[in-house]
Order: structure tokens, then sequence, then C-alpha cells
């Protein structure tokens, strides 16, 4: 009786895990998820984002006519932009929050077809929810590259995995679907694609290993074929707007600036770095268990897990995680766990690192959403107060000299420009020389400065102090759990007038 009873539960979770209405589902989840969580887009939150809001600048700036790596600089693909410039314009935050919807639940229906290759029922969905508790695990307030990466990361993952579990091989079509999906990632951010690019790197080589000329040259053609459906486009449209002066800060700021800023050192806690390289260990090493006799797949696996340490660096910031979460789910899907003291200390282990992950999702969630103490919030009512002691004219010359996250957050919230040429610069991050930055401050000659005397530039404080006269001071404080050393930030932002 009690196995009939288990057998019909598990028909009705299959049969439901295949129904149209599962989609639906999965598409709900998708909306109460970035809803709840996306601190950047989200209506619940006031927070605008930091790297964010440099989107949602660079958005706006395509709408008042600017062009974006001369007018305004930053090192993310001009596909990220253009695609802020849609949302803002037809509506603003919410209209973004939509499209991460939309680009989440794409992702989700994805990965739901990669488990069903091992798994079935509802087996299948506490999988896919695995995955999306991962996704959590290294969501940093939404609206970030590595979230709009996905859907084209779990495609070309799905094909090759498709391929390898029906014993066939792909075919020119397939390959020139890929290749419009590495394009879009490229002009999104290049170091993104990295977890398909594994099973790209053996697919080519197996032709080349096997001599098989004409199956590499029409693929490869296939291949180059669907990039340049994307970056032709935008090839052009810089030339058309600023000749070959504009095509050149274009690639300069999506294929190299990315890779210069790998080299800059980030001061991470310690404890931090230690959790981010146990996690890629843990489900490497899971998959290796799991796969170790299937050469034809565990090894493009692996090339993709070492080419994710090789493109992001050591900085171990947690939101480039997000590109892995296919993999992490494919390493779920295909481990087969053995009931051994090992492998549950090392599994509860692991949960004990992801359990600390998700404490700063809930925690914003739980201070600025359930406790309605969204200090974001009083920042930007101070900021918006302190701002109408600046002129409505003087207000499109406010240069942010050193708070490129902080300064774009105050701006944006307050629809306001920075009046720099380069906002993300090589000597933004302390790689350029003293006599670099004055000479575009000097350059600029903005009415207004924003500083933070923390982390100026000790020389350059007399140039400003000399030509500017400190009009205000505002408090920057985001910090909760101040005496826990809690997440936030709390600087004092200063405003100069010119004399």
């Amino acid at each position: 009786m009690y196995k009939r009873y288990q057998a019909s539960i598990k028909q009705a979770a299959s049969n439901w895990v295949e129904s149209r209405w599962y989609y639906w589902f999965l598409a709900l989840i998708s909306f109460v998820f970035v809803l709840l969580f996306s601190r950047a887009t989200s209506p619940l939150y006031a927070y605008v984002g930091y790297d964010a809001a440099i989107f949602k600048q660079m958005g706006m700036a395509i709408l008042k006519g600017k062009t974006i790596y001369l007018d305004y600089f930053d090192n993310k693909g001009c596909l990220l932009y253009f695609l802020h410039a849609l949302c803002l314009w037809l509506g603003g935050d919410f209209v973004i929050l939509m499209f991460q919807a939309i680009s989440l639940t794409v992702s989700l229906i994805l990965l739901d077809k990669i488990i069903s290759f091992y798994k079935e029922g509802k087996s299948r969905f506490y999988i896919l929810l695995a995955g999306l508790v991962l996704l959590l695990c290294f969501y940093e307030g939404g609206d970030l590259t590595e979230e709009w990466s996905l859907p084209f990361i779990c495609y070309p993952l799905y094909k090759f995995l498709k391929s390898y579990k029906e014993g066939n091989t792909l075919i020119a079509r397939d390959l020139y679907f890929i290749g419009l999906c590495f394009g879009v990632i490229a002009f999104l951010r290049i170091n993104n694609a990295v977890p398909f690019c594994g099973f790209l790197l053996w697919l080519f080589n197996g032709y080349l290993l096997r001599k098989q000329w004409k199956e590499f040259i029409i693929n490869a053609l296939a291949f180059v074929g669907g990039i340049l459906i994307i970056a032709i486009p935008c090839l052009l449209y810089y030339y058309l707007k600023a000749g070959a002066e504009g095509v050149y800060w274009m690639v300069y700021s999506t294929f190299l600036s990315g890779f210069e800023y790998l080299g800059i050192n980030i001061k991470v806690p310690v404890i931090v770095c230690v959790s981010y390289y146990l996690v890629v260990a843990a489900f490497l090493i899971a998959q290796f268990l799991s796969l170790k006799n299937e050469n034809r797949l565990l090894i493009p696996i692996v090339i993709s897990y070492l080419l994710f340490l090789l493109g992001f660096g050591t900085k171990c910031i947690e939101h480039y995680q997000v590109v892995m979460v296919p993999l992490y789910v494919i390493s779920i899907a295909t481990f087969k766990i053995k009931k051994n003291w090992l492998y549950k200390i090392s599994l509860s282990l692991l949960a004990v690192i992801l359990l600390a992950f998700l404490v700063r999702p809930f925690g914003f969630l739980f201070y600025e959403v359930i406790l309605n103490n969204d200090k974001f919030e009083h920042v930007y009512s101070d900021f918006h107060e302190k701002i109408k002691d600046i002129p409505a004219t003087e207000r499109d010359s406010i240069y942010n000299y050193n708070l490129y996250l902080c300064g774009h957050d105050l701006l944006c919230h307050e629809k306001l420009f920075q009046c720099n040429r380069i906002s993300l610069s090589p000597f933004s991050f302390g790689m350029g020389s003293l006599q670099e930055k004055r000479a575009s401050l000097q350059e600029e000659s903005p009415l207004w400065i924003m500083v933070c005397h923390d982390v100026v530039i000790p020389a350059e404080m007399p140039y400003i102090q000399e030509n500017y006269e400190e009009s205000f001071v505002l408090h920057y404080d985001t910090k909760y759990l101040k005496n826990l050393q809690g997440f936030g930030i709390e600087k004092d932002i200063y405003f100069f007038r010119r004399k």
C-alpha cells in the first residue's frame, strides 16, 4: 500500500514538472526572488546599487545623447548600458526588475532541462531549488553582469550536455547559437563566458586530434558568425557615433580594461577568501567523484573551473561565483551521496559555509524591509536636502573625485551625472600618476568636487583647498552591526565649491 502511494506521488510530481504550469511557477519564483533580493532595483529597498548605479548612469547618458566610453567611462560591455537605457526609457527600476525576472526565468528553465538529464520528478525540482539557493549565496544586490549573463551561460551548457547524453555531435547551427551567446556575454563582460569555454576548447581540440578538418572549419565559422552578429552592430554604432576613436575606446573598455582590473589589489577578509575557494574546491571535488569514469564530460568541466580561477583573478568577490552556479548545479545533479562519515562531514562543512554567505541577503531583507530600517533611505534623504544648496544650473558640474561607487549611488538617486569624462580608469584604481589625475581635474575644471578625505591622495588636497572651498559635509552611513564589523559603509563626503 505504501509503495503504491509513493509511486503515485512520484508520478504526480513527474507529471507536474512536465506540465506547462511548471514554467509559469518558475516565472513566479523568479519574480519573487528578484523582488526580495535585488536591492538595486526592487521597490522594497531605497538602495540604487553601487555597480548597478554606474550602469544606470551610463544608461541615462545614452538617453541624453552622450557617447559612452568617450563622455563617460566604465569597464563593462556596451550591451549592458544599452539594456539599462532601454529599461530607463520604458519606465525605470521596475522595468529593470521585470527584465531580471525574465532573465532568471529563462535561466531556471534551462537549468531544469539540464537537471532532467540526471534526475526526474520532485528530485529534479529540489535540485533546481538548491541552485536558486546557491545563486542567492552569491547574489550581491542584483543587476550585475553575472546575473544578466546566466541565460547565455546555461544555453551552451544545455546544448553540450544534450549532445553528450544523446551521443550526438553538435552541428553548425548549434555552434552558431552558442556563438551568439558568447557574443552577448562578450559585450556584457567577457570573463563571464568561462563556464562553457572548457566545453568549446574540448570540442574543437577533439576535431583537431581526430583530423576532422571539415567539421572544425564549418563549426568554427558558424561559431564566429554568431559572435559577429552581435559584434558588428556594436562596432558600427561606435564608428558612426565617434569614428575610429569611438571603436578604440569601446574595444579597450569592453575587452582590455576588464583584464587590467584583475591586476588591482582589493582587500578582502581572509575568512571570505578561504570560504570562496573552499566552495569552488568542494564542487570541483564532487564533480571528480561523480564523473571520474566519464572523461568526455569531466575534462571540459575541469577546464571550465580552471578558466574561472584564471579569468576572475584572486579577488574573491562573491558575485563572481554567480556564473559558476550552472556548473555547481551539474555537480549536485550528478553527485551520489555515500553514507560514510567523511562525506557527511564534508557536506556539513560546505553547508555551514553556504549558510554564512546567506547572512548578507537575509540580513538586508530583515533590516531594510521587515524592520523598515533602511539606512540608505536616510542617506539619500540627507543628500536630497543638502543638494538644494547647489543651484540647479550647477548640478551638471559635479566632479566625483574618489567616490566612484558612493558618488554614483548618490548622483544616480538624484538623476544627476558626474561631469568626469573618466569615472573608472586605470588611475582611478591608483595605477596612474598624480599628474594624470590632476590634469584630468584641471581639464574638467568642475564647479563642485565630491571628496572623501580618508581615501584622497594626500598630495592632491593642497590643490583642491587652494582652488576650492568647503561647502558642506554629508555623513554617508549605511552600516549595520557596527560593533561587530557588519556590512555597509561609513564615511564623510565633503563637497567643495570652486572659488
